[in-house]
Order: structure tokens, then C-alpha cells, then sequence
């Protein structure tokens, strides 16, 4: 079995419902530590990451720091 990065990460609060995409690395997911509240999943793309957003029904918003959509 091979290893893989993830390039995106989701990051999925139902608490304030919201769901937001990053790029790995964004520094609004480190000064979390990966530990907020909700939950975090990574994805090897951009669109896999969105089609994952797309399916919970929550609002999406992709990261105004890390601008993942570009």
C-alpha cells in the first residue's frame, strides 16, 4: 500500500455550522493546531475536497489566507 499527502484539508464544524477548505500548510489550521472544535480530513486535490464540502450540506467557505480554490 503507498503513502499519499494531502494536499487540501477540510475543516467540517457542525457546532457553527460551516464547512472550510484549505491548502495543507495554511497557517488558520496551525494556530488551531489541528484541534478546533470540528473535525479535519485531508484530500489529495482541490476537487476532491470540494465534492467532499459539497456532500455534508453545510455552508462552504473556502480560506481567504490560503485561497485553495486557485
Amino acid at each position: 500500500m503507498g503513502t499519499w499527502h494531502a494536499n487540501f484539508i477540510t475543516y467540517e464544524n457542525k457546532r457553527n455550522p460551516h464547512i472550510s477548505i484549505h491548502k495543507n500548510g495554511c497557517n488558520q489550521i496551525k494556530k488551531n493546531g489541528g484541534s478546533g472544535e470540528g473535525k479535519y480530513i485531508g484530500f489529495i486535490n482541490y476537487h476532491v475536497a470540494k465534492q467532499y464540502a459539497e456532500s455534508t450540506n453545510l455552508p462552504i467557505i473556502n480560506c481567504s489566507y490560503c485561497n485553495p480554490a486557485n
